[in-house]
Order: structure tokens, then sequence, then C-alpha cells
């Protein structure tokens, strides 16, 4: 497969109010493969969500280099931030129809009526985003970050907040889309078990600065099932990369529960 993003050495940094330099990520390197969902996972703030904008091109590197690549035209990167970011005075038709807007895209307003089939929204294209609820309201986003057909699709933990069932929904309906369009994807999340269940490798960071500790790849079939995260080869997966994040050894804790007075 051919890759659609690499990033050779690359570092960020910023410059604190206070004037100090913070390095958000350090000497990160990869390939974004063609129809490949990628995922990073790591603990807060080691750059994941600093990793997706680089690649969107909204931030520059401090150093090293990014190159882009699309089969056809521009590249274009579609966008799931961790809310909805639904404009409420828009239909659910009108929110998804934004992207086009935006890109002076005529005549590919045929796709719409396909996203809402694909993502479960038919019969809500009238609605507006406070008649939602919180799983609805995603969905939305999803359709949204696809419509313009994107060369790649970013996704900055785009089920935060949301409860542990609809989330599972969720996913296996992200996985399902995804598949089915034969995206290429990157997933910026805090949850192990989503990170294997939606990825095709696993990117594990270091704290800060973020810097790629180990890379694993996912042996499972594209479209998954819930069931999947019963499974040993499963189970495996998480324990490898709990293991990198050092999540395995006793917490260094100054009172445990145990020795709280009673």
């Amino acid at each position: 497969m051919a890759d659609l993003v690499s990033l050779k050495d690359v570092s960020k940094s910023y410059t604190a109010i206070t004037g100090e330099v913070v390095e958000a990520i350090r000497g990160v390197s990869f390939d974004m493969h063609e129809r490949e969902v990628l995922t990073l996972v790591g603990p807060s703030g080691c750059g994941k969500s600093t990793i997706l904008r680089l690649i969107a091109g909204v931030e520059k590197p401090s150093s090293g280099s990014i190159e882009r690549r699309a089969a056809e035209g521009k590249f274009v990167v579609g966008y799931i931030f961790q809310d909805s970011s639904l404009m409420r005075w828009r239909t659910v038709y009108g929110n998804i129809k934004l992207p086009m807007e935006i890109l002076g895209k005529k005549g590919a307003e045929a796709k719409i009526p396909e996203l809402v089939k694909l993502i479960n929204l038919e019969g809500f294209e009238k609605a507006y985003p406070i008649e939602l609820s919180g799983g609805m309201q995603r969905r939305v986003a999803v359709a949204r970050a696809l419509v313009h057909d994107p060369s790649v699709l970013l996704m900055d933990e785009p089920f935060t907040g949301v409860d542990e069932i609809t989330k599972e929904i969720l996913q296996t309906e992200l996985n399902f889309v995804i598949r089915s369009l034969k995206m290429t994807g990157v997933l910026v999340t805090h949850d192990i078990e989503e990170a294997v269940y939606l990825g095709d490798r696993v990117l594990v960071l270091s704290a800060h600065p973020g810097r790629i500790v180990e890379e694993i790849t996912v042996d499972l079939p594209e479209i998954r099932e819930p069931v999947i995260k019963t499974e040993e080869r499963f189970t495996r997966y998480t324990k490898e990369i709990r293991e990198k994040l050092n999540l395995l050894h006793p917490l260094r804790l100054s009172r445990r529960p145990t020795d709280a007075p009673a």
C-alpha cells in the first residue's frame, strides 16, 4: 500500500507565556499507509493531538519533515473533534453539508443521503442538534468529516464523554463506515481497548515530550464486532500496550486505601 503521509524525525515545541520553551513531541517518525487506520495512544499531554494538527497542516513542525500525498488532487483532511462541534442553528443535513460549502464543492450533495443511511441518521435529516442525543450528534460529526471525500480522516478522541454502551456501538459503526468507504484514518485516544479495536497499527507514545516507544501491528479482521474484545488475541494486544505504558506495575501512591485511618 502507498504511504499517504510520512513524518521523519518530527519535533514540536511551544513557547509558554512565561517564555519557557515546552517540547510537545520529539523525534517522531512514522508512515501512514493508504486504507489503514493508525491509532495513537499514550498518557495525557504526550502530544497526540499535536501530531494530528501537524498532519492536518494546521501547525508546522519545529524540526523534521512531513510529506503528504494525495491520490487525486489536493490533500484534504476530515476532522472529528473531541466534542461534536455542531452548528446549533443548522439541521443535521445542514451540518453535514458545511464542508462542501466551505470548499466550494458543487454537486457533491448527492453523497449526503448515502452517508445518512450508512451512519444510521435516516429520519433525522431535518432535526437540530438540540433535538439529538449525544450519540446521534457524534454520528452527524462523523458524516460531516467524510462528506467531502478527505484524503485522511483525523479523529481526536471522538467519543469523549459518551457512556460506555453508546461508545461501543459508535466504535463498531465507525469501524464499519471506515472500512466500507476504504478510508485512511488516524485516531487519537486514551482508551487502550479503543486503540486496538479500531486500529490496524497502534503507536504507543511516552510521556511528554512524546516519543514513539512501540509500534504494534493488530492482526484482526477489518470488520469488527464487540465480541472480539473477549478473545485472547485482543487481550494480548491490550496487555502489550499496558506493559509499554508501564501500567502493569504497582502505582507509586503516597497512601494506599488500606493504609487510610478508620
